[in-house]
């Protein structure tokens, strides 16, 4: 069964990479969320390379709790 993300979702995942190396990600996460607006939750997935392994590396990071400080 496919499980559906949400656009919350889908915009951390993308972010989770740059944020892993402690870049300040706030400009990138409001062009990321406008990116998505426009294009949609299937182009973005591609245009974001979020495959199945990207997502399932932060699905990974994020099962015991683990997060980032607050959105923007």
């Amino acid at each position: 069964m496919a499980v559906g993300y949400n656009k919350e979702f889908l915009v951390d995942a993308f972010l989770h990479r740059f944020r892993l190396f402690g870049l300040d990600v706030a400009s990138l996460q409001n062009m990321a969320n406008n990116f998505y607006d426009e294009v949609g939750k299937d182009k973005f997935r591609v245009y974001a390379s979020l495959d199945a392994a990207a997502v399932k590396e932060y699905k990974e990071f994020t099962k015991n709790g683990v997060s980032y400080p607050n959105r923007i």
